[in-house]
């Protein structure tokens, strides 16, 4: 190989591996000491790489932080769109079981990274920013809960009058509230199920 190709291939972009390598580390450190050791310094250590390798892939912490988030997303989503496929039929409280069950797993993984946005001014400051356009932040979990109620809706298998978006905010309140009491008092604290949840939350819901 010549010595041209070969400095072109230390230039080139760092390998998929690396990427995986620094979301699991950010993962990691998060959920072992929070967000007081989240450094760019420590990830590279932890995944053995670069830290401007970092940086490379992520642009900075906000954006690290945000691919991680991203690596949980699709499971919620691919729930979100398989309910919302079943509007209309079935059980409208096992549908929205689903759902609640859907982003109590999603809010299980992202919790950490909340919580250390929540700890950085500067995060923060970003996090709105960025999220001015909606392209970012908490509506993404939001909006397909809306969109499936206003379905059921337009169905009449729920009050003509419902207020969907208030009731997608409870909805996703219950599963944050609920992964954030885990996360502060341990995986084994005993909570209401996501089915108590939603039989409560059933009766305001349905036509009279």
């Amino acid at each position: 190989m010549s010595r041209v190709s070969g400095e072109t291939r230390r230039r080139g972009r760092p390998s998929t591996g690396v990427r995986d390598a620094v979301l699991a580390a950010t993962e990691a450190i998060l959920a072992e000491s929070g967000v007081a050791r989240l450094s760019t310094k420590e990830i590279a250590r932890r995944a053995s790489v670069a830290e401007s390798s970092i940086f490379y892939h992520f642009t900075d912490r906000l954006g690290l932080l945000q691919a991680v988030v991203h690596r949980h997303l699709p499971r919620y989503k691919e729930v979100a769109v398989q309910v919302r496929q079943r509007a209309g039929t079935g059980s409208l409280r096992d549908n929205l079981v689903d759902l609640l069950d859907g982003l109590d797993a999603f809010y299980e993984r992202i919790t950490p990274i909340l919580a250390a946005v929540q700890a950085d001014g500067e995060l923060r400051a970003l996090l709105a920013d960025r999220g001015a356009g909606g392209e970012i932040g908490p509506q993404r979990a939001l909006l397909p809960i809306a969109a499936y109620l206003t379905e059921e809706r337009r169905l009449d298998r729920v009050r003509a009058g419902l207020d969907v978006d208030s009731t997608a905010l409870l909805i996703v309140g219950a599963a944050h509230q609920r992964a954030v009491y885990r996360y502060l008092t341990g995986a084994g604290t005993a909570l209401p199920s996501t089915g108590d949840i939603v039989d409560t939350l059933l009766p305001a819901l349905l036509n009279d």
